[in-house]
């Protein structure tokens, strides 16, 4: 065996001794982590972490946070919280975001009991102002309140904009737009979001309602 064989050799050895002891330390270490990714988030926010929230891995933030969390819920690795011009998040009891999604509130998101959020979701409360006169990016926020009603599902990938209201127990598929509010028990799918049917198999309703938002397709803001 050559020089570069041996050391090769050597280096697999210590590899597999390090994987050995930290699956035999996990079950110990775990709580310790938790526990640290706890504290973690609790430095950064203004308003209420409970003891009882799980984590899937850190929690990534931006300067401090306006959040208030319910009970039990349970937040997914690198999954992005912001509030910003005096926003704020709210997020309800057994509610689970999974990871990589993010949640920007310039006014407020609510987000009720029991949601369901996928992975890489964003859901944005404001967007840039679009007037010729300037740079998009020089523009002051327009923001308008979000609220994701109880028991809702948003699937992988979707984007909910500025002023949007979903129903609760709706379902928004996988990688959609909802760009105007969404009846209680309601799937939707699409770019913008169109209602397919209800979830008790009773037909979509014939068009957009009063007051919807659709043509707010600018709201996933990226600075």
């Amino acid at each position: 065996m050559g020089a570069r064989g041996l050391v090769l050799g050597i280096v697999g050895g210590v590899a597999t001794i390090l994987a050995l002891l930290l699956r035999a330390a996990e079950p110990a270490l775990a709580p310790l982590l938790r526990l640290w990714r706890l504290a973690r988030l609790r430095a950064r926010v203004d308003g209420t972490v409970p003891v009882t929230t799980q984590f899937d891995g850190a929690v990534e933030t931006s300067g401090r946070l306006r959040l208030e969390l319910g009970a039990h819920c349970r937040l997914g690795r690198r999954v992005f919280l912001e509030t910003c011009e005096g926003g704020r998040i709210r997020v309800g009891d057994h509610v689970r975001i999974n990871a990589g999604s993010f949640v920007v509130a310039y006014s407020e998101v609510l987000i009720e009991r029991d949601v369901l959020i996928a992975e890489y979701v964003s859901i944005r409360d404001a967007d840039h102002g679009l007037s010729a006169a300037g740079l998009v990016r020089q523009q002051p926020h327009t923001a308008k309140p979000v609220r994701i009603g109880a028991g809702a599902w948003i699937g992988r990938g979707a984007v909910v904009l500025k002023g949007v209201t979903i129903g609760a127990g709706a379902v928004v598929a996988a990688n959609s737009v909802v760009t105007r509010d969404v009846r209680p028990m309601a799937i939707v799918a699409g770019v913008p979001a169109k209602e397919i049917r209800l979830r008790d198999g009773a037909p979509a309703s014939p068009g957009p309602r009063a007051g919807a938002n659709e043509g707010e397709t600018a709201g996933a803001t990226q600075r």
